[in-house]
């Protein structure tokens, strides 16, 4: 499932192309490492602090504007999940193989950092879950 570009991730990209520098110098530059502002710029990153790397990038470039952040499951139904595999003494390689998906990609969504509907819903149903993952105020 890849994920396009926001036109702010383009911009940035071709920013980067015309100040004859690298994403890595780019990164270097405003102090993070070449993999937050490679995940920034593609719309990857879901850190509350994207906002603020955006920024820093933005003002090495002159580009305008803020990458759209990605949708990801909120605390409150990580946080739920956690608990309810613990009362069930479960762990999360048992889970992963119940719903027959990776351990890694599993991990992934139940500590916010990526969504997957067909993950959420299925962790809902063995946990017996009834929260919603991205509440729609988020």
């Amino acid at each position: 499932m890849k994920q396009e570009t926001s036109q702010w991730g383009k911009a940035v990209k071709k920013a980067v192309i015309d100040h004859d520098m690298t994403l890595k110098q780019l990164a270097e530059k405003i102090g993070y490492s070449n993999a937050t502002v490679s995940q920034v710029v593609n719309g990857r990153y879901s850190n509350s602090s994207y906002k603020v790397i955006a920024e820093k990038i933005n003002e090495v470039l002159g580009t305008e504007g803020l990458p759209e952040r990605t949708e990801t499951p909120s605390d409150e139904w990580c946080q739920t999940v956690k608990v309810e595999l613990v009362k069930q003494s479960m762990t999360v390689n048992e889970l992963a193989k119940q719903l027959d998906v990776s351990r890694d990609r599993l991990s992934l969504v139940i500590n916010g950092k990526m969504m997957n509907e067909a993950i959420v819903s299925g962790v809902n149903n063995l946990l017996g879950i009834n929260l919603v993952a991205v509440p729609a105020d988020k």
